[in-house]
């Protein structure tokens, strides 16, 4: 028999004395779901240090990079992700691994996934009263590809989540009805501790901003709850709220500081990123309008293997039903509550998408409460069979096609060697055509290709040759897989391409101030990259006093042809001509 609780309009509310309904205690679920997290921790640690296939991406490469050169700022980013390498590098040599490997790179992403599924699993059970809504997101959450790359890859996006999950959680504390086991009304104490958490929160979003904008978006996202719920305005409503961003906004000090000294650079390529940079032209943007807006929709599906995001958007509709019918604010204010934590986020970006380009992660803190609401609209529907059998297959159905999802793109690396036989050659069946992670395994082989070739370059003596690559992203990932880490120059701001944090180090124009002459005067180099005949007529053969002929490198994986790589040698650096137009270190 179907327990009026569990009816959409008042999940979590009673209709009987203004009583929300006692906390259903599951102690299987409860322990299940804390299985499957500890599970997912153990699992990921043991496939990063047992032959992990992935390579160290080329934006993680550039993190790293960071690491070498702490600052507090960088041209696109905070001190944050660069703070975390170089603790995981150095607290890596504390368990005896002297150098900085692939693994202890990405045992911080690993991590702060176990303690973003952590905060989850909390504000789930907290919020709807329930062990079933803690092991339903557990569930879900394995079904979604995004998460599993988040848990792996040690990007910003990594600790900025950890850092939305937790500041979320402190908001909920500081503002969360209070009840006895009983579901009667317990909101005369706890002053102190709800400013307490305020405070916390504010603290852990201004952490996570020194990685990623995105908890900027806190605030607001609050205070349309606000607007919506009488109740959560009612608590909100504090000195302490100001005080919280106020804490959140003076840790971001001395990065702004940094940024002041730099020609506020990192706010420059934010506004570039939104499009708010070059020449526009109003009928090409107007073209572009559907395409940018497909791709942001698509993209956003993509991430969540396609069905999920259809039962997200059907519990967005059921919450805002629910809590629409609501008799009192402070029983509904949960569900507005993640309401307001999540779309406000997607609704950003899809309006930004009107007018630009948006990476298909930019949004993804906003799947933190969404998830959780769509916990609780699960555990609602499960226990209503009759009505919502078709529910449940599709609840299944989602689950086990992420899982499946992400275990393929995991072990993609053992279809190499199938697409090999079945293509001698390599190129019949290239990685890009149906590897979704091909990305993922061509980095070290090229790093291993550059090698060889300057090490062949090499006479023995003397300074081995430069490194120059044409874009920020090689440059940095060739770094990280050259034999040696030696530092590769990036000419890509020469070539007319965009700047980088190349532009902020000293570049391979730099004067030796004992000279007054180019410090790599006559070195000679390995170049990689694409160029066009006027670059390379204009900018590589003046630099120069010899440049060889092209050499085209295949680089396969496991018999699979994966990319091509362009490399020339050169001899003698003289110094590259100051193109007009053109920027420099």
């Amino acid at each position: 028999m179907t327990n009026k609780a569990d009816n959409p309009e008042n999940y979590n509310a009673s209709p009987w004395n203004g009583k929300i309904r006692p906390w259903i205690r599951r102690p299987w679920a409860f322990w299940t779901a804390l299985g499957i997290l500890t599970f997912g921790l153990i699992s990921n640690l043991v496939f990063l240090y047992h032959n992990c296939p992935f390579d160290l991406t080329e934006d993680e490469s550039h993190y790293w990079l960071w690491s070498k050169h702490l600052a507090w700022g960088y041209y696109s980013k905070g001190p944050g992700i660069a703070a975390i390498i170089y603790a995981a590098i150095h607290i890596g040599r504390l368990f005896g691994i002297a150098h900085a490997t692939m693994p202890v790179i990405r045992t911080p992403a690993v991590i702060f996934a176990f303690f973003s599924g952590l905060a989850s699993f909390v504000l789930a059970r907290r919020m709807f009263r329930d062990d079933r809504a803690g092991l339903m997101l557990m569930v879900l959450s394995a079904g979604m590809p995004v998460f599993a790359v988040g848990s792996l890859l040690m990007t910003i996006d990594s600790p900025m989540y950890l850092s939305w999950a937790l500041a979320c959680l402190c908001a909920w504390l500081a503002v969360e009805p209070r009840y006895d086991e009983t579901g009667a009304s317990a909101e005369a104490d706890g002053r102190r501790a709800r400013a307490a958490w305020l405070y916390a929160g504010g603290f852990i979003a201004g952490l996570g901003i020194l990685c990623k904008p995105i908890p900027l978006f806190l605030p607001p996202s609050l205070a349309i709850a606000a607007i919506f719920n009488p109740y959560l305005r009612r608590k909100l409503a504090t000195w302490h709220s100001l005080g919280a961003v106020i804490l959140m906004l003076g840790i971001q000090i001395p990065t702004l500081v940094w940024n002041a000294g730099h020609n506020w650079v990192m706010f420059r390529h934010i506004g570039g990123e939104g499009g708010l940079e070059g020449h526009f032209n109003l009928l090409k943007h107007l073209e572009n309008i559907p395409a940018q807006v497909g791709l942001y929709i698509g993209a956003q599906a993509g991430i969540c293997a396609g069905i999920v995001f259809v039962l997200l958007i059907l519990a967005f509709v059921d919450a805002v039903k629910i809590s629409r019918r609501a008799a009192d604010p402070a029983q509904s204010s949960h569900w507005m509550f993640l309401i307001c934590m999540a779309l406000p986020l997607f609704g950003f970006y899809f309006i930004l998408s009107l007018w630009t380009k948006v990476q298909p992660n930019w949004p993804a803190a906003g799947y933190f409460s969404a998830m959780i609401l769509l916990a609780g609209i699960a555990v609602m529907r499960w226990n209503q069979p009759r009505e919502n059998k078709y529910y449940r297959r599709w609840l299944v159905t989602a689950v086990l096609a992420g899982f499946c999802l992400y275990v393929l793109a995991e072990n993609s690396q053992r279809l190499y060697p199938l697409a090999a036989r079945l293509d001698p050659t390599g190129h019949r069946f290239p990685a890009v055509r149906w590897d979704p992670a091909f990305r993922l395994h061509d980095l070290r082989i090229r790093g291993l290709a550059v090698s060889k070739v300057r090490q062949a370059m090499w006479s023995g003596h003397g300074p081995q040759p430069l490194l120059i690559a044409d874009r920020w992203d090689e440059a940095s990932s060739l770094s990280f897989y050259v034999k040696g880490h030696p530092f590769v120059y990036c000419i890509q701001s020469l070539t007319g391409g965009r700047e980088s944090q190349f532009n902020l180090w000293p570049g391979i124009d730099q004067v030796n101030p004992a000279t007054k002459k180019l410090r790599f005067l006559g070195r000679n180099a390995v170049l990689i990259g694409w160029f066009t005949p006027t670059e390379f007529k204009q900018l590589i053969v003046p630099a120069f006093k010899h440049v060889g002929k092209m050499q085209m490198i295949h680089l396969y994986y496991h018999g699979v042809f994966m990319k091509g790589l362009a490399l020339w040698k050169c001899y003698g650096f003289k110094g590259f001509p100051h193109l007009p137009g053109r920027t420099w270190y």
